[in-house]
């Protein structure tokens, strides 16, 4: 019986089954070795572990393609429960907009829905990660802002505009035709629009020094002014105004024991892009209506995650997202409770690609 391959969520859960406590706040090696002193004491529970560790590997074999994809059939709400806490690299969403698109399109209390959905995303992001979400309602984005803002730990950082009627667009003497239209009452809309959070790290500054009891001036004096004197700079970084850099990292890390990964999120400037984003539409799935541009989807990650980084969609649709992993040699997982949508992933989509 190998304990090891539960994932923390399948280890808390058993501990749950079996009535044990003081549980919740142990990490994965802790849960185990819990686990396997109640299982000398009683050796039923083996045969309960062990059920559930075949499930979970029946489980990979079924929803693994080619070690990269990592696709589950089911609501995201639930399945995210499979996926450990900061594992992940880059989330990307595109939920339904609740505009009747599809019959997956219309959802009461859209926005407790969605931050539901978020507050347990935000769980799942490591401390450097980067988090997308797509809309297109200005009205639902600036009341989803709001909430977030009050609700969680993610820091706005851009809203992305998707132009998609653009100079050598293939549409865009298709999309000119609704621009003419004599009886236009109102700026025709022909942009999408992607919010970018992270985290806001620098409160591990403040905790690191007041653990340590150093103060901002014994950092601040490592770096100094070119005449010698003390500036500013440490200051700065510890409020938010600057980030650190790859330099002034170095007394941080010598005083605070902080890695520049631990404080910055990652990101890197492809030095081609601002906020606004020139992109074709995607031409339509033969079985959904709204699929996104891979070429956008892969600007988001080559931007935000490395190779081999984890990324997490919990809204698939029909794999767009999975494509763009493959085409950039990232790993994802992919989450959709349609059916149809995950067969068409499993069967057709990830086989072409």
């Amino acid at each position: 019986m190998d304990l090891s391959k539960l994932s923390k969520q399948e280890l808390l859960k058993l501990c749950e089954e079996n009535k044990l406590t003081k549980y919740k706040s142990k990490n994965k090696t802790e849960l185990i070795s819990l686990l396997n002193s109640i299982n000398q004491i009683n050796p039923q529970i083996d045969n309960q572990i062990d059920n559930q560790i075949n499930n979970q590997i029946d489980n990979q074999i079924d929803n693994q393609i080619d070690n990269q994809i990592e696709l589950h059939l089911g609501d995201c709400y639930e399945k995210l429960d499979l996926v450990d806490d900061k594992s992940i690299q880059m989330i990307c969403i595109d939920p339904p907009y609740n505009i009747g698109k599809d019959k997956w399109d219309t959802i009461d209390d859209y926005i407790p829905f969605l931050m539901k959905v978020i507050k347990k995303l935000e769980m799942k992001l490591k401390d450097n990660g980067s988090f997308f979400i797509f809309h297109n309602d200005m009205e639902i984005i600036s009341e989803l802002m709001m909430e977030i803002k009050r609700n969680t730990s993610f820091k706005f950082k851009q809203m992305i505009v998707w132009n998609k009627r653009f100079d050598n667009s293939n549409k865009k003497g298709f999309m000119d035709g609704f621009v003419v239209k004599n009886d236009l009452h109102n700026f025709n809309k022909m942009a999408e629009y992607i919010l970018f959070y992270t985290f806001d790290n620098t409160y591990k500054l403040i905790e690191a020094r007041q653990r340590l009891n150093i103060s901002q001036m014994t950092i601040s004096q490592e770096i100094k002014s070119k005449t010698g004197g003390f500036t500013g700079w440490y200051s700065n970084i510890e409020t938010g105004k600057n980030m650190p850099t790859r330099e002034t990292i170095k007394p941080i890390e010598k005083h605070l024991h902080l890695k520049y990964e631990d404080i910055v999120p990652k990101f890197n400037n492809m030095k081609t892009h601002h906020s606004i984003w020139n992109y074709e539409i995607a031409k339509r799935s033969k079985i959904h209506m709204t699929p996104k541009p891979v070429d956008l989807l892969i600007n988001i990650i080559i931007h935000t995650t490395d190779e081999n980084d984890l990324i997490l969609d919990c809204f698939s649709g029909t794999g767009t997202l999975g494509v763009a992993c493959l085409n950039t040699k990232r790993r994802c997982i992919l989450i959709e409770k349609e059916k149809e949508y995950y067969e068409y992933m499993k069967n057709d989509l990830f086989k072409i690609v």
